[in-house]
């Protein structure tokens, strides 16, 4: 033992060793490709900004359009002219709007009615949509050297508020937007007009060792965005980062050195706890009652294992893995059975008859465990009536599983399927296995008092149970709410919170006749 004890402290070190190394080898690896790519995660952010808000700007222009359009005017009234104020009031990325007739511009936001119409030039495309779009037209109203883009469907047309273009900073880098339509010719709007270059491949990207330049077109509207990054402005941007960068590699390395440490020697404490813990005594039963709905009476319960030692306690889903994997199963399954007589056989306040529900693992099953083992005469010899839940598995179709399913109905036990509907079998599987009572699983009753997928599945799964003469028992029920819902919908058992939590014999001896005194 002692030389084993050494190889795996041996063993250990080398994966906290190689899990650091590794740690710093990514790191390191991950650095070396931002730098490569000139922080393109980070540009590639920019450009989606970008494009997001070239993108809001036409929607919200379309919007608007659609919404003048269904108001129903055909002239410049002066009740037009102020829903299209407020609208433009309203808006954020418009700058003007204009009422146009043919292609005749009336009046806008801006000038009122026009007392010299204007006549508009042909537009540059027309969306499936019917919109009309002319990405750098010259607003001659204002300023004859501003050109703006502008939109338009039906009678009415807006300009594009680009301010919020001229405002972004990319720091260190150039951008450009640009229309961009089928075959058609691409046209610079905004930013940089040397910038955009129209690339065939997907992804629109391409990296020399001097610039990384990437490019991205919107699918709601014809526009397009490039932003090119100088690797030297990223180096210089980062020169003091670079200083570092060794430094936290070493810090990264040791921390997932010792974090891996840690879960080793976490993860192997508690193996062998769980393990010691069949010898120390550190396995018990507690029982959840299980209540007739109809007489308002607990007539059974089900024994569930619980874990505690020096060191505190371990909850299920931590223990029965470990068991399983350890092939300690039926050991652990075992005690419990034997602790489970030993609590309950002397409590006078549970009648003869009275069911004890008891899970067994598949492989207990599917291994014929349960034939001729004394735990097992013992439990027919006993005044209770045993019940074996088991979980929908796939080690259950084994021929030796079968048989010993048969073997345990044969000795005058039931079987009970336990968290139906979340796991391998169906309703024609369980008839199969010849299983007397059906355990609809808590998923299906927790959100059944609020409309829930339980709703129209758990009167399905009553329905077809009676079909096949089998009982059925609702876990997970919380409130007397869904009590009272499960049992209109023809659930006769339950168990749950609503009348009681896992406890100890004494409690459920207590429990049985308190609700029987109550209801």
């Amino acid at each position: 033992m002692p030389g084993a004890t050494h190889t795996i402290r041996w063993t250990q070190m080398l994966v906290v060793a190689l899990s650091g190394v590794g740690a710093f080898i990514l790191y390191a690896a991950i650095i070396l490709t931002l730098a490569i790519q000139g922080l393109l995660v980070s540009e590639s952010a920019k450009l989606d900004a970008l494009i997001s808000e070239t993108e809001k700007l036409a929607l919200e222009a379309e919007s608007v359009i659609n919404r003048l359009n269904g108001s129903g005017f055909d002239d410049c009234s002066d009740e037009l002219l102020a829903i299209m104020r407020r609208e433009l009031f309203l808006a954020s990325r418009i700058r003007d709007i204009g009422f146009v007739r043919g292609n005749t511009l009336l009046c806008t936001t801006g000038q009122g009615v026009l007392k010299t119409p204007l006549e508009q030039d042909p537009w540059d495309f027309i969306s499936k949509e019917g919109f009309r779009y002319w990405p750098a037209a010259r607003l001659v109203l204002f300023d004859g050297n501003m050109t703006v883009p502008i939109a338009g469907k039906g009678n009415f047309n807006v300009v594009f508020d680009t301010r919020w273009l001229e405002q972004l900073t990319v720091t260190n880098t150039r951008w450009g937007l640009a229309y961009q339509h089928g075959n058609a010719p691409i046209r610079h709007t905004y930013g940089d007009a040397s910038v955009f270059r129209g690339l065939d491949e997907k992804p629109g990207e391409v990296i020399t060792p001097a610039v990384t330049y990437s490019e991205s077109c919107s699918a709601l509207i014809p526009y397009c965005a490039g932003i090119e990054v100088r690797h030297l402005d990223v180096i210089k941007r980062h020169k003091v980062l670079s200083a570092y960068l060794f430094l936290i590699g070493l810090v990264l390395g040791a921390g997932a050195g010792l974090v891996t440490w840690l879960i080793l020697q976490k993860r192997q404490s508690t193996e062998h706890r769980i393990i010691r813990g069949l010898k120390q005594n550190a396995y018990f039963p507690l029982y959840q009652p299980i209540v007739d709905l109809e007489k308002g009476k607990v007539v059974g319960c089900e024994v569930l294992a619980r874990f505690s030692d020096a060191y505190g306690a371990l909850y299920p889903d931590e223990f029965i893995p470990v068991l399983a994997r350890a092939r300690l199963g039926w050991a652990f399954t075992r005690l419990i059975m034997q602790k489970t007589l030993d609590d309950l056989s002397p409590r006078a306040g549970l009648p003869d008859g009275f069911k004890v529900n008891i899970n067994l693992f598949p492989s207990d099953i599917a291994q014929s465990k349960m034939k001729g083992a004394d735990i097992s005469r013992s439990l027919a010899a006993s005044r209770f009536h045993i019940a074996f839940e088991i979980t929908e598995n796939e080690q259950l179709d084994t021929a030796a599983a079968r048989d010993c399913i048969g073997w345990i109905q044969q000795n005058g036990f039931e079987l009970a399927v336990d968290d139906f509907g979340t796991g391998y079998s169906n309703l024609s599987e369980v008839r199969d296995l010849g299983c007397n009572t059906l355990k609809i699983d808590r998923s299906f009753i927790f959100d059944i008092d609020t409309g829930g997928l339980g709703a129209a599945l758990v009167p399905l799964m009553v329905r077809i149970a009676d079909e096949l003469g089998m009982e059925v028992v609702a876990e997970g029920v919380e409130t007397l709410v869904q009590a009272d819902i499960v049992r209109n919908m023809g659930v006769r058992f339950a168990q749950g919170w609503a009348f009681g939590k896992a406890m100890p014999a004494n409690e459920l001896e207590v429990c049985a006749e308190t609700l029987k005194t109550t209801r």
